[in-house]
Parts: C-alpha cells; sequence; structure tokens
C-alpha cells in the first residue's frame, strides 16, 4: 500500500509545472519581418521581477523592437514599467500629459492631415544625447491603418559593400530639430501645419545644431548602425547641403528597402519598446477621417559614437 508520501509525489507528479516568479521565462516569439519579437506573460502593470527585467532587455537587444499585447497601462503604470530600464527623457516639443511629466500624449484627430512621426527616423537625433528607447502605448486606434514601420538599420549597414561601409565610417553629419520643427519646418504654421499638437521651438531646440557620426556604434552590442535619417540630419560636415542630400537620400532608400522593414499593427492596449540606436521607424498616415491616440515615453541615452 503507497503511503502518503507515495501519495503526495503522485498527486504533485500530475500537476503543471509553474515556476517560481524570478526563474519564469516570457514567451518571446519573432514577429514577421527582420526586426520585432512579441513578448507575453508580462503584466506591465504589475511588479516584474528583476529576471523578467532582464528577459525584456535582452529582447530587445536581440529584436530591436518588442511589442506586448493585451496591455492598458495609466500613465503613471507605463512610466514606472519603462523606469525598470532607464532614467525618463523629455521630449522638447509637444507638452506632457497632466498625470506624469514625461508621458506626451501622440494624437491624429478625424479631422487632421498631418501625422506624428510621418517620415523615416529616429527620435529626436537632433539631441546631444538621443533616446536610447521609446516606448508606445496605443489607446485608440483606427479600424484600419495607422501601422508603424521599423527598419534594422544594423542590418542595412552590414548588408553594404566594404568600400562603401568605409566611406560611410569617416563621416560627420550635423542634425538639427529645425527641418521639422523650426519656423519653415514641416510641423509649423509657415508650412501650413494643422496637427493639433502644440508643436513650436522651444526654448530654442529647433535651432540648435549638434554633430554625430553618419553610422553610429551600439554601445552594449557593439553592431554597427546607420543613424542619419534625412529628416534630422541637415547635411554631412565638410559637404554642401546640395552634395549631403544625394548621399543620405539614397542611404535612406536603401536601408528602408522591404527586406529591413517590419511592419507592427497596433491594437488598442498593446505597447511597443524600440531601440533608437538600432532601429529607424516610419508611422504611416493611411487613416484619413479616423482618430489614432497614443501616449509616449523616451529613456535618457548617451552620445553617439
Amino acid at each position: 500500500m503507497a503511503d502518503g508520501f507515495d501519495l503526495l509525489r503522485s498527486w504533485m507528479s500530475k500537476q503543471p509545472f509553474e515556476p517560481e516568479e524570478g526563474n519564469k521565462r516570457l514567451p518571446i516569439e519573432r514577429m514577421d519581418g527582420p526586426v520585432g519579437a512579441v513578448v507575453t506573460g508580462a503584466d506591465l502593470a504589475g511588479h516584474l521581477t528583476q529576471a523578467v527585467v532582464d528577459q525584456i532587455w535582452t529582447a530587445l537587444l536581440d529584436h530591436g523592437l518588442v511589442w506586448f499585447p493585451g496591455q492598458v497601462l495609466s500613465p503613471t503604470q507605463q512610466a514606472a514599467f519603462a523606469e525598470n530600464f532607464g532614467e525618463l527623457g523629455t521630449y522638447p516639443f509637444v507638452t506632457p500629459l497632466a498625470e506624469h511629466d514625461k508621458v506626451i500624449p501622440v494624437i491624429k484627430e478625424p479631422e487632421t492631415k498631418m501625422n506624428f512621426g510621418g517620415l523615416w527616423h529616429t527620435d529626436t537625433s537632433y539631441l546631444p544625447e538621443p533616446p536610447s528607447v521609446t516606448m508606445l502605448q496605443a489607446i485608440e486606434v483606427p479600424a484600419r491603418g495607422g501601422d508603424t514601420l521599423f527598419a534594422d538599420m544594423a542590418a542595412a549597414f552590414e548588408s553594404l559593400s566594404t568600400g562603401m561601409e568605409k566611406m560611410l565610417l569617416g563621416l560627420i553629419g550635423v542634425y538639427t530639430a529645425d527641418m521639422v520643427h523650426g519656423e519653415t519646418g514641416a510641423y509649423s504654421a509657415a508650412a501650413g501645419a494643422d496637427h493639433p499638437m502644440d508643436y513650436g521651438d522651444k526654448e530654442g531646440v529647433a535651432e540648435r545644431c549638434v554633430e554625430h557620426p553618419i553610422i553610429r556604434t551600439h554601445p552594449e552590442t557593439g553592431r554597427k548602425s546607420i543613424f542619419a535619417g534625412s529628416g534630422h540630419c541637415s547635411h554631412i560636415k565638410g559637404m554642401r547641403r546640395s552634395e549631403s542630400k544625394v548621399i543620405l537620400d539614397w542611404l535612406n532608400a536603401y536601408a528602408t528597402k522591404p527586406e529591413f522593414v517590419t511592419r507592427l499593427k497596433w491594437e488598442s492596449g498593446s505597447v511597443a519598446m524600440w531601440d533608437n540606436r538600432r532601429v529607424f521607424h516610419y508611422a504611416l498616415n493611411d487613416y484619413a477621417g479616423e482618430r489614432r491616440h497614443m501616449h509616449r515615453v523616451i529613456l535618457k541615452g548617451d552620445r553617439p559614437f
């Protein structure tokens, strides 16, 4: 006859194994495309163990983009989740939400023609220390359209010829927000901007210029990637704007070919994080007459090298 321990062992052998929270392995599945992974099994609004935070960060470094479906975060919860990975940064051109001074709304109303982020870019590359990571939460999405494209700038650089790589590694770009946020920039009244968000030059940020490499090195992975977007990089140091534009336009067109691009279809109640040191992104403006509402936070980065 089986004793009590035998019965207990038999019962336990039939139970599903649930690892302790500290040892929990998150389901991580690659997205369709060269960058991106879907991460499930974590409640971003709750407390995350360091082991789970480390898995998310590793997935971000491995895939450039991580997407979390089925998440609903208040601005405070979104900021708290982001702080697991670094210090929150400030975006100088949009007033943050009242609930948290580091979370900004990204809204396109049905009657608005212009959208936010409607060009290939890496966020605020015109700052001396551009943000390392951007986190975007979908609050309200259109019935169709409103997707975001992500391009793997590391893979694009690594596919270039040896001669082209050598030429680009010696180039320094001059970056400025003036091309977008200045008096005649794309988001200015002079350019006919109709966006309801409070775009505008704040404290002279749009007029400042900074110098960064055209090709930057990722401080954690060591991989090199294309950093100069034609929307924020005014010209190449030592070259005329007209000369620079030929190189920058070709480089951006090459790096955003379909083989380097992943398309993210948003769902209300989902969160995406992407690595600005590796990927470019492009918010599609293909949902005329519908509303799109997102909340964004950024993490402070370091000076590109």
